[in-house]
């Protein structure tokens, strides 16, 4: 089974096999005392009691040779030098054993009477109390020293490998790249197989192992995978959690939650040890963090190309549009000198008037891409002065008066409405364009109505018609830049109901469309009227 990784980690393409490491860059490491992936001592605990006595047995054999030279008292200083000695490869158990050992050799051969453990003499019985604490106290701080010696290296170690891991990923230069450093260089480190499991995009999620992988888990070790996958806490071998399993697989948590799992076959049978666990779990938190980085630098990426994409869309929008701009005004005055010269034959007087009408229509939609050119750029700063309702109504319905002629028009205005503040010209621009999209979208005949009424502190324009309506899923998008209505007839560029929202809720107001009982849609705009105008003699006149 195979899936693509997800979306937030999600690469163009992968390479089949991991690129060869150059040797200077690869890191030895003999973890503590052996080579194995998790093998966790190089000596058993019978190994070093076996070593213990037979440091005891040599010791003795050469004490006994050298006894004929130096006196019994001078062996226990041999026997002090071996248990020293011994000290610095076994721990401190094997040390309490080689101690007692010596100390009764010394008894038993060397204190008279020899072959007797029974000691005459007082000054040897001190010697012997003596030699036992001194020799005990010495290997003990013998021990301690080498243990903390091997904590040093152990750490030096572990920092040394985190350093090569970061140094690689840090130097990876795509998410591809990323998976590969990761999986090759945790199975340098760890001596294991490595398998690297990631999420598709699919739900329920499953994860399949990335091309990479040095081995493939079956299905029953995809089923561990997937419960570490969505509980973040690791399992199988070397956990207490579903021990049994073939692999070892530790979560890849970032801040967005799992990212994959890490899965580890170690080539020996022994268990990870607890440094190696520590050490796997800082690999982990590590590879999350980089993962994460990897998401941001993508997003902003994605961010900056985007912008730069929008910022050459308006740019070529507002270039095009206005070079457009001559060559109409130029058709339209050609068109409007030809009607006007009276040497037209019936023919070319209607083909001058459709040139003079599509001329109008061309730029209307040219003035459409400037007005969504200056909505995209932000650049849109309404002149708010006071309004008289009535009037911006009958000024919006002069303007559409040809685009409207085969559609009865009823207004119904309240008597009374107070001043509004608003951009006079963007408003007569809304209503415009809600009047020429309920006439172009209506069977003709229809009628189209505009209303204006008070509501509490808030104006509320109406423009309705009597055509087909909206879909039910359409009523927020119907205002989207370049969305049409997949009911919409033919023509139009989906921009008129986009600036009336860009219009209005650029004065502070809202915009938003209905269906209505018995069929059609109507378009209601609302504006703030709290605020009464401070008129005085002198703004009169």
């Amino acid at each position: 089974m195979s899936a693509a990784p997800s979306k937030d980690f999600e690469s163009p393409a992968a390479p089949t096999a991991p690129p060869p490491e150059p040797e200077a860059r690869l890191l030895p490491v003999a973890w503590l005392q052996g080579e194995g992936s998790f093998s966790s001592q190089l000596l058993t605990v019978w190994q070093q009691y076996f070593i213990a006595f037979g440091m005891f047995a040599v010791t003795t054999l050469l004490n006994l040779w050298l006894q004929r030279w130096i006196g019994y008292q001078t062996i226990a200083l041999v026997y002090l030098l071996a248990v020293v000695l011994l000290a610095l490869f076994v721990g401190r158990g094997p040390i309490l054993f080689g101690t007692a050992l010596t100390a009764l050799g010394w008894n038993f051969f060397f204190a008279p009477p020899a072959f007797a453990f029974n000691i005459a003499d007082t000054y040897d019985n001190m010697m012997l109390v003596i030699y036992f604490v001194v020799t005990l106290t010495v290997g003990h701080l013998t021990t301690h020293l080498r243990a903390q010696r091997t904590l040093e290296q152990e750490r030096e170690r572990r920092t040394a490998a985190l350093y090569q891991l970061t140094r690689e990923l840090a130097d990876a230069a795509d998410l591809d790249d990323i998976f590969c450093k990761i999986i090759r260089q945790v199975g340098i480190f760890f001596k294991a197989d490595v398998a690297l499991l990631l999420p598709n995009t699919n739900l329920p999620v499953e994860l399949s192992p990335y091309t990479a992988s040095v081995w493939s888990p079956k299905e029953k070790e995809l089923n561990v995978a997937r419960w570490v996958y969505d509980n973040k806490q690791p399992a199988g071998r070397s956990t207490e959690t579903l021990s049994e399993a073939e692999g070892l697989y530790w979560p890849l948590v970032t801040s967005k939650g799992s990212a994959g799992v890490l899965a580890l076959r170690g080539k020996s049978k022994c268990e990870l040890t607890v440094p190696q666990r520590n050490l796997l779990e800082n690999f982990a938190r590590q590879i999350g963090l980089i993962l994460d980085r990897q998401r941001l630098r993508d997003a902003e990426t994605n961010v900056r190309l985007l912008a730069e994409s929008e910022r050459l869309g308006r740019t070529l929008l507002n270039s095009v549009s206005h070079e457009f701009r001559t060559p109409i005004a130029a058709i339209t005055s050609a068109a409007s000198g030809l009607q006007t010269s009276g040497s037209l034959a019936p023919t070319q007087q209607k083909l001058a008037l459709e040139i003079e009408s599509a001329c109008a229509r061309l730029n209307r939609v040219v003035q459409s891409l400037l007005n969504a050119a200056r909505l995209q750029s932000g650049h849109m700063r309404p002149n708010l002065d006071w309004c008289e309702v009535s009037d911006l109504v009958q000024v919006a319905l002069r303007g559409v008066g040809n685009l409207t002629a085969a559609h009865p028009l009823e207004t119904r205005i309240d008597p009374g409405l107070p001043l509004v503040k608003a951009d006079f010209v963007l408003m007569e621009q809304v209503l415009v364009n809600l009047l020429i999209n309920a006439a172009t979208h209506t069977p003709l005949g229809t009628t189209i109505e505009v209303a204006a009424r008070i509501a509490g502190e808030e104006l509320i324009l109406e423009v309705a018609d009597r055509g087909p309506g909206l879909p039910s899923d359409q009523l927020d998008r119907v205002f989207d830049l370049f969305h049409r209505a997949p009911t919409a007839k033919p023509g139009g560029t989906g921009l008129g109901l986009a600036i009336v929202k860009g219009f209005v809720e650029a004065q502070g107001g809202r915009v938003w469309a209905e269906n209505r009982p018995g069929g059609g849609a109507i378009f209601k705009v609302k504006l703030r009227v709290s605020e009464k105008p401070d008129l005085r003699m002198e703004d009169i006149l």
